[in-house]
């Protein structure tokens, strides 16, 4: 299992929340529409979730390519410079 961060965490209880699945039924790695069910009003949904939980701006760009929630984990990594302190 992956080091947890607090960025982890905010996208865990997002997905969380915009799946109705608890914490511990998200997958590690899954895709996002295929495996969780999430289409684009969910996801535009989860990103001004996430947007908000995390102080960040998502690109429209950006969402467009996400497919898995290990992209989303990436792109947030790379926005949130506190992202990758375990916590």
């Amino acid at each position: 299992m992956p080091e947890c961060t607090t960025t982890d965490r905010h996208l865990r209880h997002a997905l969380s929340r915009i799946t109705n699945r608890g914490v511990g039924r998200i997958p590690e790695d899954g895709r996002l529409e295929h495996d969780l069910q999430i289409d684009s009003l969910a996801l535009a949904e989860l990103v001004t979730d996430l947007e908000q939980r995390l102080s960040v701006t998502i690109p429209d760009e950006e969402t467009g390519r996400l497919r898995t929630i290990a992209d989303l984990r990436a792109l947030l990594n790379r926005l949130v410079t506190s992202g990758t302190d375990a916590t």
